[in-house]
């Protein structure tokens, strides 16, 4: 079963505060770490307290922390084959990543993300302008897309830096225009704004995020939900990048390589590589 969903379904006691909201996140985007840490390290991820878990717990209707996190284990090992799965704390670290960003990818790759892999590499294609806004983690997958997806002959423009900064590019974008968000863990109100004017301008609007209840799920025509499980305290970002070079494989074609070709030829009479032979 997807934790996600399971969470969602579970019948909760009053309503849940922002502080709750977290560490169900963090059960949520993060199953194998929390299934196997205290109340205090989920707390110490979600940046709150311990009681907060455990009043978390209590209105998800278990007893405790214990309790939940005994069925949440349970429904995490049952999710992945039994080989892709390392319980426990981590006695080898650089090992145990790469294992987790397998299955990272390999819960990528759903019916649902890779049809909206496909459709905002179409969006790409057909816009006359192609903007990308992110922020903290998210701007590193960014900068992937827009780079490469330029060297393929598209006009991709990158906006991070500041708020206003972001705006003023958003600002300009129009019907047949297109805006591809990327958000990891914490969502900023500047990406959630600027995310919806593109959508109320007329933009296509494609969002990479981890959390299919992200808030940008509302105004996204093209949602790809990628894990950001880790070994330690920070998100993994190699299910994001993965969607992006997925993205990008759709966008190779003649022109693609065409487009390459005359950079490449542009840097060689340039000069400015000091890889020749």
């Amino acid at each position: 079963m997807n934790i996600e969903a399971w969470l969602a379904g579970r019948e909760v006691r009053g309503a849940l505060g922002p502080q709750a909201e977290r560490v169900v996140q963090v059960l949520a985007r993060a199953p194998q770490f929390a299934s196997y840490s205290s109340a205090r390290e989920v707390a110490e991820r979600a940046g709150v307290n311990v009681s907060t878990v455990v009043r978390a717990a209590q209105q998800l209707g278990f007893e405790g922390w214990p309790q939940l996190r005994e069925e949440l284990r349970a429904l995490y090992l049952a999710s992945v084959s039994s080989g892709d799965v390392t319980p426990g704390p981590a006695t080898d670290p650089a090992a145990q990543t790469l294992r987790q960003d397998v299955t990272n990818i390999t819960a990528l790759a759903t019916p649902d993300n890779v049809a909206a892999i496909r459709a905002t590499a179409q969006a790409i294609k057909a816009a006359r302008r192609i903007l990308v806004i992110s922020s903290g983690s998210g701007a590193g997958p960014a900068h992937i897309l827009s780079y490469l997806g330029t060297i393929a002959g598209h006009d991709i423009r990158l906006a991070l830096g500041s708020s206003t900064t972001q705006a003023v590019h958003v600002a300009r974008l129009e019907e047949g225009d297109c805006l591809i968000t990327l958000n990891v863990w914490r969502l900023t109100r500047t990406l959630r704004g600027l995310t919806r004017l593109a959508r109320e301008r007329g933009a296509t609007v494609s969002v990479l995020t981890d959390l299919r209840a992200s808030p940008l799920a509302e105004d996204a025509d093209h949602l790809i939900v990628t894990p950001i499980e880790g070994v330690h305290a920070g998100p993994s970002l190699t299910a994001m990048v993965a969607a992006v070079q997925a993205i990008l494989s759709e966008l190779s074609d003649e022109d693609a390589i065409r487009s390459s070709g005359e950079i490449q030829q542009m840097w060689q009479d340039l000069d400015l590589m000091d890889d020749q032979p």
